[in-house]
């Protein structure tokens, strides 16, 4: 058990060194904090007044926003994990160290995952930032906490795209073929998917149950994480259907990672 965490925590170690190098670790934290900041005062200098918007509408638009990039930034992190390192032949010496392919995957997918909230938590640290300095006139109560929720469900989604683009890195060929497959699904995921329910419930109006469209709404992480922070928003505590699909985003990260373990054990590099 100690070789395994200690194999777990050297190889974390190393993804997270080399998220630092690609700079995806400066890239990442400085799009959340200028998305962050575009919001908060492009949105106060909507009809030539500057006055700063509600918080509640400020944190939905970021919500919003944060849909389209958490996943993509996750991809972009991770897209390569596995099928670059085959194809500069580096991940064949790696596995003759006497290292287990699933410590492998954990610690990739932990060095990984901590630098994504790294990233998370100092882009989006901003508006309580500016809040502290009075720069911004909101309810640092409020806002600390919607942002602690915010950076919470943005990792859970996040390590839901880091293990795709784990599965995908794993079945790819090269490193092209698999960033063309999980942009594809990235896409699918946070535009044409919400598309897709918005065409079928209006040419099926009145014929499909809210309860069948929140199902379906629910059966995508990204919609989920979504719905999470904008029930969040409508409520002052966190309701058991909000909960609940916090739970459902760690079912998906537990159920990719059993893929994962399961396609990695029975490739052959």
């Amino acid at each position: 058990m100690r070789s395994f965490l200690s194999s777990v925590r050297v190889v974390a170690a190393k993804e997270f060194r080399d998220c630092w190098r690609n700079l995806w670790l400066i890239v990442g934290s400085a799009l959340f904090a200028c998305l962050s900041l575009a919001v908060a005062f492009g949105t106060a200098a909507i009809g030539g007044d500057f006055s700063f918007r509600p918080l509640e509408a400020v944190m939905t638009s970021v919500v919003t926003l944060g849909v389209f990039l958490i996943p993509l930034i996750a991809v972009l992190i991770s897209y390569d994990a596995f099928v670059g390192e085959q194809e500069h032949g580096t991940l064949i010496l790696l596995l003759t160290y006497p290292l287990s392919r699933t410590a492998l995957l954990t610690g990739k997918l932990l060095g990984q995952s901590a630098a994504l909230g790294v990233c998370l938590l100092l882009g989006f640290s901003v508006l309580p930032l500016l809040t502290v300095l009075n720069v911004l006139p909101y309810d640092l109560t409020r806002l600390s906490l919607l942002t602690a929720v915010l950076i919470f469900s943005g990792c859970l989604l996040g390590l839901v795209f880091i293990l795709i683009s784990l599965t995908i890195s794993l079945l790819a060929k090269n490193k092209a073929r698999a960033l063309g497959v999980l942009l594809s699904i990235w896409l699918l995921s946070v535009l044409f998917y919400d598309l897709g329910l918005l065409i079928i419930t209006i040419a099926f109006e009145h014929q499909i149950r809210n309860e069948f469209l929140n199902i379906c709404l629910a059966a995508n992480p990204a919609s989920a994480f979504r719905l999470f922070n904008q029930q969040l928003l409508e409520n002052s505590t966190i309701p058991l259907q909000t909960a609940w699909l916090g739970v459902y985003l760690c079912l998906w990260s537990a159920v990719l990672f059993v893929l994962d373990r399961f396609i990695l054990n029975k490739r052959t590099f």
